[in-house]
């Protein structure tokens, strides 16, 4: 399973003595990012759709040398703990893609190539991989508004992009 998965789990963290740090009935998150600790990430990358485990966890893995205090419902975890027990559930997983894209140049433009801190206005379709639209700007009869962005060290910054239409 690679970084780019979103994955659903079912976990129960306890210590040895039976101290329930923390239990969910489902949670949403990429491999990449992680959640709770990196027991999970690290885990899930083993497991098939549906495998449940029990993961003994070495405190670099965990909390490391400064474990983790209790905050709401949570319990606490000793730093260097030895004895973090989670019982964990791979639900579901999917592909997730970050902004990627394949140019294929329908009509030469003119002018100039942007520079950093261009402010460029352009009609955009995001699609997903199956022809989804996600985001439509600037083709709509009667849309003169076009997608908005600016330049930032080479790269893309979509900051005022919302995923609503």
């Amino acid at each position: 399973m690679n970084s780019s998965r979103a994955i659903a789990v079912k976990y129960e963290a306890r210590l040895d003595d039976g101290t329930l740090v923390k239990k969910s009935d489902g949670v949403e998150f990429t491999v990449k990012d992680g959640h709770f600790c990196l027991a999970l990430s690290k885990a899930v990358k083993t497991m098939k759709k549906g495998e449940k485990a029990i993961l003994t966890v070495k405190p670099q893995h965990g909390f490391r040398y400064m474990g983790k205090p209790a905050h709401g419902n949570e319990g606490s975890v000793p730093p260097n703990a030895t004895s973090l027990q989670i019982t964990l559930e791979l639900v579901s997983w999917k592909t997730v893609s970050g902004v990627i894209f394949d140019k294929k140049v329908v009509k030469e433009g003119e002018g100039y190539k942007c520079n950093e801190g261009a402010v460029v206005k352009l009609k955009l379709i995001g699609k997903l991989q199956d022809g989804t639209v996600f985001f439509k700007k600037g083709y709509n009869d009667g849309e003169s508004e076009l997608f908005e962005f600016k330049t930032d060290d080479g790269n893309l910054n979509f900051s005022n992009v919302s995923p609503s239409h």
